[in-house]
């Protein structure tokens, strides 16, 4: 089914067709009845590249690459689902539109959500909350790559290299060694890497983004992954009561 989001893109089985500059922040936005062509308007005047997609296609489209940013719609009954859902699959920054003051603002950044906008704010202070965000996420550029010891990663192309050679890491062991990596040798606590990683919350008990040993399990199978011997770790270290960090 094609959804058109008045004058802005169309989501065709390909996936979504992007409005606006490409080499500009991608931000998606799950489609409603009715479009969002207003928004997609707004956005692609501020120079931000808009992708429409339904709804139940939004971790799919996150998990083929090329997506900043997510721009989810939070009075709709499904927002903090989808969320959970986002946040299970991919550390891609979310921004949530409410109406002003709903108590929900402080559950959808409890789920992980990086920011949350009051719904009717001027289109240039929406943009720049997004931008925002990306600032404070590290937004990878284009070609952006990340080296500590034998190890790369091509941010860009979502490709982890060690020793030369490709392996294959699923989008949270890529997010968490992305994370490590960045920390260039100092310490991330479990709790941290669940906020950060997996968007861990209070909100959603039982959830994998709020069990620590989640974190753990991800190491383990990271260390199998880059380590010559996993029992005996040179590169990714344990803390004791403190969390992992990476070391050449």
């Amino acid at each position: 089914m094609l959804i058109t989001a008045g004058a802005g893109p169309v989501a065709g089985p390909d996936g979504p067709t992007p409005t606006g500059p490409l080499s500009t922040a991608r931000v998606l936005v799950p489609a409603a009845r009715g479009g969002r062509g207003t928004l997609v308007s707004a956005l692609a005047a501020e120079q931000l590249a808009v992708l429409v997609v339904p709804a139940a296609s939004l971790v799919e489209q996150v998990e083929r690459g090329g997506v900043d940013l997510v721009l989810l719609h939070g009075e709709t009954g499904s927002a903090l689902d989808e969320l959970a859902a986002l946040r299970a699959a991919s550390a891609v920054p979310v921004v949530v539109t409410l109406r002003q003051g709903m108590a929900s603002m402080e559950c959808f950044l409890l789920a992980g959500a990086d920011d949350c906008v009051a719904r009717g704010v001027g289109r240039g202070e929406l943009a720049a909350r997004i931008r925002a965000v990306l600032r404070r996420r590290g937004r990878p550029v284009a070609g952006e790559v990340l080296r500590v010891g034998p190890f790369t990663l091509d941010l860009g192309r979502h490709v982890f290299s060690s020793r030369g050679e490709p392996v294959h890491l699923p989008p949270k062991e890529f997010g968490l060694l992305e994370l490590l990596v960045r920390r260039d040798g100092r310490v991330v606590g479990r709790q941290e890497a669940l906020e950060r990683v997996w968007g861990g919350s209070p909100c959603s008990p039982g959830s994998p983004g709020s069990d620590p040993t989640t974190v753990d399990v991800h190491v383990k199978r990271l260390r199998g992954k880059i380590e010559a011997d996993p029992a005996a770790p040179r590169h990714l270290l344990t803390v004791r009561g403190l969390g992992y960090r990476l070391v050449e």
